[in-house]
């Protein structure tokens, strides 16, 4: 199955459970989900870097555990929302259990390339922020970083889902990048800078580029540990080969014990393809 169409399923199944518990208003609880299908939900114990949740199954009982080290309330939610999409997005329990019972463990966040995990991720978002709700508060949120911090209140989620899905559904020219020390871990775009012809995209593993705030930001590990902010600007061609010369705003944050930052690049300024369509007209 192709990336796009997971999404697509993972979408679909979120909603319909959504729909079925009958939320219509912020915030969506994944712990009242899990009760109402008789699963049980707990705090454990884990060493094991990178590991942030635990599904369960016995038979036909399942149960659901978050690492005991998450101490952000957003992460922790995201994770629960991650193993109810293992618990109800089709065939994943067949894949991850093929001997019946067993613990499953998942690295969510958007940092496994496993495509079963990714799925996963992609329905904790949609279950979190489902896709009506979310487009409407997205509309009245503003732009950048605050817009995003408003929304992960209102939603109770973390920082980076939330930038992640804001990058879905914005009208802006976003990019939301999580970065270690001097490379990029992953990278987000609106569809304002996906279709913006000429472009190379940013890939796992690239460089930060060097000059940008997020690259001085890093330079210095405590800026990330003790979850500093920094702003300031760069360009889109900073960013992306083959970009417009446009000057975009650069929000940073650190994600404190996660060790990673986040950052945030938007405009509402007219892009290359922007003008071109203009002139069309």
């Amino acid at each position: 199955m192709s990336d796009k169409l997971a999404r697509a399923e993972a979408e679909n199944t979120a909603q319909s459970i959504v729909e079925e518990c009958g939320f219509t208003a912020f915030p969506i609880c994944p712990f009242e989900i899990a009760k109402r299908h008789d699963i049980h939900v707990e705090a454990k114990q884990s060493g094991k870097p990178g590991v942030s949740g635990f599904l369960l199954r016995v038979g036909n009982v399942f149960g659901i555990q978050y690492a005991q080290h998450i101490t952000n309330d957003g992460f922790i939610r995201f994770t629960v929302a991650h193993e109810l999409g293992h618990y109800f997005l089709p065939g994943h329990p067949e894949k991850l259990f093929p001997r019946g019972d067993g613990v499953h463990e998942s690295k969510s966040g958007f940092i496994s390339g496993d495509p079963v995990e990714r799925q996963a991720d992609y329905f904790a978002s949609a279950l979190l922020m489902p896709v009506h709700q979310f487009r409407e508060a997205v509309n009245g949120a503003g732009s950048g970083f605050s817009a995003i911090e408003k929304l992960a209140r209102l939603c109770k989620t973390s920082i980076t889902a939330t930038a992640i899905r804001y990058s879905y559904f914005t009208d802006e020219a976003v990019a939301v990048i999580v970065s270690s020390g001097e490379r990029i871990d992953y990278c987000f775009m609106s569809d304002r800078i996906r279709d913006l012809r000429g472009i190379t995209w940013i890939k796992k593993g690239d460089l930060l580029p060097k000059g940008t705030v997020t690259a001085m930001f890093n330079a210095d590990q405590s800026n990330v540990e003790q979850a500093r902010q920094d702003e300031g600007t760069s360009t889109l061609s900073d960013w992306f080969d083959g970009g417009p010369d446009v000057e975009i705003n650069e929000d940073v944050v650190g994600l404190g014990s996660y060790g990673k930052t986040l950052t945030i690049l938007f405009t509402d300024e007219p892009l290359e393809d922007d003008d071109e369509d203009s002139d069309d007209d």
